[in-house]
Order: structure tokens, then sequence, then C-alpha cells
């Protein structure tokens, strides 16, 4: 080491300017990891919002069973982020903040809501299961000399699509009132899509939080971004499955996020392209491309088989064949679809309770100790 005058030369002094650049600059770090956290999670929200959007390649719309697969699939990896978020990266100690004790209200109320829109699309995909037996009947009974036994199975099937406007219709112009009456709508809803009385509500407009992401307030804001989620997949889930009434009016977009979000554009899109394509199908017994195609191979089927004079027996075969193939691409739609809605279900139960026990361990926390 070297020596000066005889003596050993010291490091210089480790003073309090320094410790405070240090502790500042260590500050400085998680702050900007935080921030990271807290983008890459709007990002993903956009990027599964993103895939979501038709292409010109799209063989189905939006509203079909295809695409509330893609939606659940996206809201569910969304939850994923989510619960990252509070759990694996530590922030659910930050609900308990005032700039997001409403945001966090909002969420729990519209999980309870969710609930009940989950239940009646399960009910609406029993009722699509009814259909598709019908059709699976009449395609195998379309063989040579079973004509008759073809037109009675089509007819009740054509029937039920008649009989589900029907109960819609009625249990949309108030007649529920009537004890009796609004009884044999529930009965119709179960068969049918589901009566317009039954409707669950959708979950209203969310409210957005005051200030902005990088202001300090980015958990009220990731809170905020997944309640938008949830809302925007209950009412596309609602709209294509729950509330199909041909007649009737789409339910208002329960989404309006500000424009400075990542994400907002994007499901913006998504709302006004799913209103676009109601008003266009506007009038239909069914709006799901899968039905739509049963119902189309059904007329077909019963056309070709009325055929004036004796109906060519290749005619028939070919309308059949057609029938079993939108029954196997329903079936391979539908079996999925039954299945993540009831995971939905569930994870919105266990994200409600993961969200309760966080805000119940921060009340714990900030709780004053208990005097010896």
């Amino acid at each position: 080491m070297e020596k000066k005058g005889g003596a050993e030369s010291c490091p210089p002094p480790f003073i309090a300017g320094d410790f405070l650049r240090v502790r500042r600059a260590r500050v400085v770090s998680m702050e900007q990891r935080k921030e990271q956290d807290f983008d890459r999670f709007h990002s993903h929200v956009d990027d599964r919002l993103l895939a979501l959007l038709p292409t010109a390649d799209s063989s189905h719309g939006l509203f079909s069973l295809t695409f509330l697969r893609r939606l659940l699939d996206a809201f569910l990896s969304c939850d994923d982020e989510f619960r990252c978020l509070l759990l694996a990266r530590g922030f659910g100690g930050l609900l308990s903040r005032p700039d997001a004790d409403r945001a966090v209200a909002d969420l729990l109320d519209r999980t309870v809501k969710s609930l009940d829109v989950c239940r009646a699309a399960s009910l609406a995909l029993d009722s699509i299961r009814h259909f598709h037996r019908l059709a699976d009947t009449a395609a195998s009974a379309a063989i040579p000399g079973q004509g008759g036994r073809v037109c009675r199975a089509i007819a009740k099937l054509l029937a039920s699509f008649l009989n589900s406007a029907a109960a819609r219709s009625e249990g949309s112009s108030g007649s529920s009132g009537r004890s009796s009456r609004s009884g044999h709508l529930r009965t119709l809803g179960r068969r049918s899509y589901f009566s317009g009385g039954n409707t669950p509500p959708v979950p209203a407009n969310l409210i957005v939080p005051r200030g902005s992401p990088a202001g300090g307030e980015e958990i009220a804001f990731a809170v905020y971004a997944m309640s938008s989620v949830l809302a925007f997949t209950m009412w596309a889930l609602a709209a294509a499955l729950v509330c199909q009434d041909g007649g009737g009016t789409l339910p208002s977009s329960p989404v309006s996020p500000r424009q400075h979000l990542p994400w907002a554009g994007t499901m913006v899109l998504l709302q006004d392209r799913m209103s676009e394509e109601w008003r266009s199908r506007k009038g239909d017994f069914v709006q799901l491309a899968e039905m739509q195609a049963l119902q189309r191979c059904a007329k077909g089927l019963m056309e070709a088989v009325r055929e004036g004079g004796r109906p060519r027996a290749e005619d028939v075969a070919e309308m059949a064949m057609k029938l079993a193939e939108a029954c196997r691409r329903l079936e391979k739609a539908l079996a999925p679809l039954e299945r993540q809605v009831r995971e939905v279900f569930h994870r919105v139960v266990g994200s409600r309770a993961e969200v309760l026990r966080c805000m119940d361990q921060n009340k714990r926390a900030a709780a004053p100790p208990i005097p010896p």
C-alpha cells in the first residue's frame, strides 16, 4: 500500500451525503421497476385485446362460439397477470391506498354481478346443446325411406327456433309480471336461449380513477384495467348468449376508458365492432354464426326432402352431410366453451377472494398494536 509521509493513506470517509445518494438511487430504481411492472400489465391487456380483432380471413365474426372462446381465454390470461401483480410482485399492499379504494370497491361489486352473467351463459349454452341434439337427430335420420322421420325431426328443430324467438319476445314485452306466464317463460328460457324477462343485469359503466398511471396511482389504474376487461367480457358474453333477442337492443357498452391508456383504443374498437355486427344481424332468430349455419343446413335438408315429386337421394344425402358437419363444428366449439365459462366463474370467485385477503392483511398491518 502506498505510504505518504511515513503513514498509510486512508480511503476518503463515507459521509452522510453519499449514503443519501445511494438510498435515493435505490428508491428511484424500485419506483422504476414498479412502473415497468404496471406498464407490462397494461401492455399485456392491450396485446390480448388486439389478438381478438377479426382479420380479413376470419371465418367467424364476433358473434360466434369461436370468438367467445378466445375472449374468455384472453380474460383468464389478464387475470393471471393481475394476480401476479398482487401476489408475486407484492403490490397487494397498495390496494388500501386512498387512490385505489374506489377502484377496488368497483371491482368487488362487478365480480358479484359477473357471476350472474356466467350462470345465465351456462343456461344459454345448455339450450344450444338442446338445438344440437335435435339437429344431430335430423342429420342421422336422413337415410333412404326415412323422409317422414327427417321431416318430423327438422320440423321439431325449426319449431324450437321459433319458440325460442317467441319466448324472448314475450319475456321482453313486460308480460313476466303474471306469475303463471312468468313460470312458463322460465321453462322456455331453459330450452331456448334465454327469455328477455330473465336477462341478468350487465354491469354498468366504470368509474375512471383520478390522476394518471404515472402519477403514483398505478395500482388504481391496474385495478381499473382488470375491471374493464371483466366488464367487457361479461358484456360480450351477455350480448352473444344471454341477450339473444333479434328484435331487442344491445346493452350499452360498459367501458369508456381514457384514450391515454394503452388498451383503451382497442377495447373501444372491439365494442364498436360488436355493436355494428349486432345491428347487421338484428331481426334474425339467432345471431351466433354456428347456430345460423345449423339453421341454414336444416332448412336446406327440409327443402331437399320436400322437393316436388320424388326427392333425389343424392340431394338429401348432400344436405344431410352439411347438417352433420354443422353439428360437428358446433360441438367442437360448444364443449370447450362450456368448460371455460365454468372456469371463468370459479376464477372470478377466486380473484375476488384474493383481493379481499389482501385488503384484510393491509387492514391488520395498519391497526395499532394491542397494548399488553
